[in-house]
Parts: structure tokens; C-alpha cells; sequence
């Protein structure tokens, strides 16, 4: 399970990320036409395309070459746990593409918009992903997803099934498929971790630290039931403290979530600004571990949850520009309130 040469390669890779000095300057620019100029400077943003401002495009094109990264990463590491365990961990944006193409359906958005939001992923490649984004209902889409062999798209179905049809079916069906895709993906991502060994353990306490992230955005939301809306495996937020959580009034779980997770408070306070604080929590003990353990799983585990937090905040960037946003509240979304 060697990693030494894949993680000597990601040095170079990392010398080319953003960080915050770089999407500030980004922001800075005073027109999305300009930063788009300035990101087709860097590697990471050289396919963008040119022409009219199409957000969709250019989101799409952000997300395709972090996919490319992905896949070289994958082919340079030496080891088949090493591999299936990064595999695994890169797997898990099969839920977000399901939760994409589910959540752009019921919208009515155009098949455009849903891909822009909808990762590629081994079993749900970009031809399966356009087909399921332009179907004529949900559960048209899902079996679209499902048949290409995505076991999170499967479980979204069966979970869709008993609200098809339902009053109440668009918002409540859209949590239980949401929460059956994640549990899909985070099942063979814990499953790929299993082992005593060091990147094991190391894989197994960032998915749970993830699942603690996803259980306080669905709390935040406030769409939870007694039980049966949280994800196991979490170590911040035990089953009990998270049935406790769901009772707090909004300011008063805002403030309990906020000391777990050692953030502002006011960081909470808006589902975009939470979605990156709490990734931002996430990056913390990757970034620790890839700096103390230089041959482990930690190091391209730490690139790719940045660059993936990179993309998010370049494109939330060009839109909130394109938007005409405040700069201070748009530096405000990017930066999720932790500076």
C-alpha cells in the first residue's frame, strides 16, 4: 500500500491551489468575465470554457477537471487497499450526484443546471447523469441512475417509492431519498475503511467526521424525525445528543452545534453559510494529518477535499458576481463566516 510517489506528485499539485488569499483575490476581480481570466491561468481552470457567460458550463467544466484529478491520483497510487479506499472516498459523490438529479427534477431546472451540481462518478457517468436529468419524473430518473449500477440511486428509488404520488411527496421524499443515497455511499465508504491499519483509521475518523457534518446540516434544516433522519457513525454527535439537538429551539442549536464544532455560531446561521463552514471543519484534521503522516491516505484525502472546496467557492464566486451580490456578503458565503 504505497503511497510515497502518488503523494510526491500531489506537492507539485498543491503548490497550484487557490487557498483563501487566491479566492479573495478572485473575488476582487470586478466582473465574472475577469475571473474567469484569472482561472484559466491556472491548471485548474485551463478547459473553462470561453465565449457568452454559461454558469452552468463553467461550473461543469470545474467539476470535470477535479474528476480528471481524481482519476490520476487514483492511477498513481501503488496498492489495492490504498486504491479501494481512496476509490471508496471519492465514491461518495455518487449520493451527491443522485441528490443533485433528484433535487433539480423536482425544481423543474433545466438538464444544464442539474449537471452542474451533479459530480461524475465511476458508476454514473456524464451520458447516465444526462439522461436522468432531463426524465420525466423522479422515479423515471432514478431508475435511470440505478441501472447504470448505482447502488446510492437504487436505494434513492426504493426510498422515493411510498411518496410518488403523495401530497407531501416532493419535500418529504426528497429527505428519505437524500438520506437512503447517503447511507448507501457512506456504507461502502465505512466498509473500504475496515482494517487496523493507519489509512483505515485514518479514512474511518474523516467519515465520521463527515456524517457529523451531515447530520448538523440536516438538524439546521429542521426537516429531521426521531431517528430514522440521522446517519450512523458519527463521533462529535451520538444518537442520543443528536435526539437532544432535534429538541433546541433554532438559536439554541445553532449555539450547541457551533461549540461541537468549534465555529461561530454565526456561521450557522444560513445553509450556504453553514455548508462551508462546516466543510471547512472537515479540511482541519485532514490537513493535520497529511502534514504529520507525509506517506499516508491522508495526503491525497486532504488535496481532493480541497479542491473540491476550492471548485464550490470558485463557482459560488463567479455566480454571486454574476448575480451582482455584495462583495462583503458574497467574501461572507465563500468564507462560510470563518476566517
Amino acid at each position: 500500500m504505497r503511497l510515497d510517489a502518488a503523494n510526491a506528485r500531489i506537492g507539485a499539485r498543491r503548490a497550484r491551489l487557490l487557498g483563501g488569499a487566491g479566492l479573495r483575490a478572485l473575488l476582487a476581480r470586478p466582473s465574472p468575465e475577469a475571473q474567469l481570466a484569472a482561472l484559466r491561468a491556472n491548471a485548474a481552470g485551463a478547459s473553462l470554457p470561453s465565449g457568452a457567460l454559461d454558469l452552468p458550463a463553467i461550473e461543469t467544466a470545474l467539476r470535470e477537471r477535479l474528476r480528471e484529478e481524481g482519476d490520476e491520483i487514483v492511477a498513481a497510487v501503488e496498492g489495492r487497499r490504498a486504491r479501494a479506499r481512496l476509490v471508496a472516498w471519492i465514491g461518495l459523490d455518487e449520493a451527491e450526484a443522485v441528490k443533485a438529479i433528484v433535487r433539480g427534477l423536482l425544481l423543474g431546472a433545466s438538464p444544464e443546471e442539474v449537471l452542474a451540481s451533479a459530480p461524475v462518478t465511476p458508476h454514473l457517468p456524464a451520458p447516465v447523469l444526462r439522461a436522468a436529468a432531463g426524465a420525466a419524473s423522479v422515479a423515471e430518473g432514478l431508475e435511470i441512475l440505478a441501472a447504470s449500477g448505482s447502488a446510492a440511486a437504487k436505494a434513492g428509488g426504493l426510498a422515493w417509492a411510498p411518496w410518488a404520488g403523495h401530497p407531501r411527496g416532493a419535500q418529504a421524499g426528497l429527505v428519505e431519498v437524500e438520506l437512503a443515497a447517503d447511507r448507501a455511499a457512506f456504507g461502502r465508504a465505512f466498509a473500504a475503511a475496515r482494517g487496523l491499519e493507519e489509512d483505515a483509521q485514518l479514512l474511518r475518523a474523516h467519515l465520521a467526521d463527515r456524517v457529523d457534518a451531515r447530520n448538523a446540516r440536516t438538524l439546521l434544516l429542521g426537516v429531521s424525525a426521531p431517528g430514522a433522519s440521522f446517519l450512523p457513525g458519527g463521533r462529535r454527535l451520538s444518537p442520543e445528543g443528536l435526539a437532544s439537538l432535534a429538541a433546541l429551539d433554532p438559536a439554541e442549536l445553532r449555539a450547541a452545534l457551533a461549540n461541537a464544532f468549534r465555529i461561530p455560531a454565526a456561521a450557522l446561521a444560513h445553509p450556504a453559510l453553514a455548508e462551508v463552514a462546516l466543510e471547512s471543519v472537515l479540511l482541519r484534521p485532514l490537513r493535520r494529518e497529511a502534514r504529520n503522516r507525509p506517506l499516508s491516505l491522508a495526503v491525497p484525502l486532504a488535496y481532493l477535499a480541497e479542491r473540491r472546496a476550492e471548485v464550490r467557492r470558485a463557482a459560488l464566486a463567479i455566480r454571486g458576481t454574476a448575480l451582482g451580490l455584495a462583495g462583503d456578503d458574497l467574501l461572507s458565503l465563500v468564507e462560510g463566516g470563518v476566517r
